[in-house]
């Protein structure tokens, strides 16, 4: 009887023991700290973020503090592509209004033409972000007016905790006061409409960027960019031509673009005298790659 209970006793404490390892190894993603959570919620569409909420009640709370927040039709609707965008507006709304931690990434990409229902929502976000010291903000949208861009709000302009910036499909016009992105490293501008006053601002006041993208942005003729720390330029669409001003860090040129560099014309512009093709590049000492499209050269 004795020696019943003695090994029952023991059945029971083995027991025991194996049920608080599977504790331990159940716990052991939920004890991680949270930065480490997060890194790890940060490669999961957010939809599958916020699926992680009910695995437990340790888990429910874990994707308010997801640092990127990515909302597009993968992202967020890759199971039902005819969701509309009211729907949309409300997901966004609510990882906003229940999101605690701090927001380095926003992305918000609608390929569906938006109304100005939309655009009213759109503008409420941007605000909403430069009060969170967003880092990085990439936007793409695509009016139900095709001939209209959406008009980025002045809020914007006075974030100055980007570091990356990525537009298409917009219209940038700055107050008068805007002094430009004093910490902006990365820029990328897609069929976006501006003035060459406000380009040329805005990269002159820009003084940390390293990197920038201009596809089909529309009201440049000349391009003139004056960025000491630029090591990375890529360029597509129509121009009159290119001007570089104090960009000896350049590492890597890519230019799709039609241009006019005759001697006569482009190049005797850029160092006020005729030159050849050479010559421009002979002032680039860092330059390391240099593409140049099929539509580079029209002499």
């Amino acid at each position: 009887m004795c020696l019943c209970i003695n090994l029952k006793g023991r059945k029971q404490k083995k027991k025991l023991t194996r049920q608080t390892v599977i504790e331990t190894v159940t716990d052991r993603i939920s004890c991680l700290p949270s930065h480490v959570i997060d890194h790890i919620l940060s490669y999961l569409p957010i939809r599958e973020a916020v699926r992680t909420s009910v695995l437990s009640k340790i888990w429910k709370n874990k994707w308010y503090t997801l640092p990127n927040l990515v909302f597009d039709r993968q992202g967020v609707f890759s199971e039902d592509a005819l969701v509309n965008q009211s729907k949309l507006v409300k997901i966004v709304d609510h990882v906003l209004l229940v999101h605690s931690g701090p927001i380095n990434m926003f992305k918000f990409s609608e390929y569906d033409l938006i109304d100005e229902v939309l655009v009213s929502d759109i503008d409420r976000w941007i605000l909403h972000l430069t009060g969170r010291f967003i880092i990085k903000f990439v936007l793409e949208v695509l009016m139900e007016e095709k001939e209209e861009y959406y008009k980025i709000p002045w809020c914007l302009f006075s974030c100055q905790s980007l570091h990356y910036l990525k537009l298409q499909w917009c219209w940038l016009k700055p107050p008068k006061e805007f002094g430009g992105f004093r910490n902006l490293t990365s820029l990328d501008l897609n069929l976006v409409t501006m003035t060459q006053d406000v380009f040329e601002n805005l990269i002159s006041g820009c003084p940390l960027l390293e990197k920038l993208k201009l596809t089909e942005v529309d009201g440049l003729t000349q391009i003139n960019i004056h960025a000491p720390n630029l090591k990375i330029f890529e360029v597509f669409g129509e121009f009159e031509g290119i001007r570089f001003h104090n960009t000896f860090q350049l590492v890597t040129v890519i230019v799709d673009s039609r241009l006019n560099l005759s001697p006569e014309n482009n190049l005797r512009t850029l160092h006020g005298r005729s030159s050849k093709l050479l010559d421009f590049f002979d002032r680039r000492p860092h330059l390391q790659s240099l593409v140049i499209g099929s539509c580079f050269l029209k002499v």
